[in-house]
């Protein structure tokens, strides 16, 4: 099952790859989209994004803009990757 999904994340990222430069806003989401699964199926990617977020700030930020404006279903996986307070 974890195949199915990582390839699933993998056509999204080329896609998103192939499109970012197309007049059409597709490239961006599908990357995000890419990167959703990718932190959904792995703890060690969910970890790395966390790690990172916390030494650039303006990463989470953004990051922070896509969780309050995605689904319930992807922002509940982005918020598992905030940052913990010390």
């Amino acid at each position: 099952m974890k195949l199915l999904w990582w390839s699933l994340a993998a056509v999204l990222i080329l896609a998103g790859l192939a499109t970012v430069w197309l007049p059409i806003p597709t490239g961006v989401p599908l990357l995000a989209l890419g990167m959703i699964v990718i932190v959904g199926t792995s703890r060690n990617a969910a970890r790395m994004l966390r790690s990172r977020r916390r030494k650039t700030q303006p990463l989470n930020h953004a990051i922070t803009w896509v969780e309050d404006r995605s689904p319930l279903q992807f922002a509940r996986i982005l918020k598992r990757t905030r940052p913990r307070k010390k």
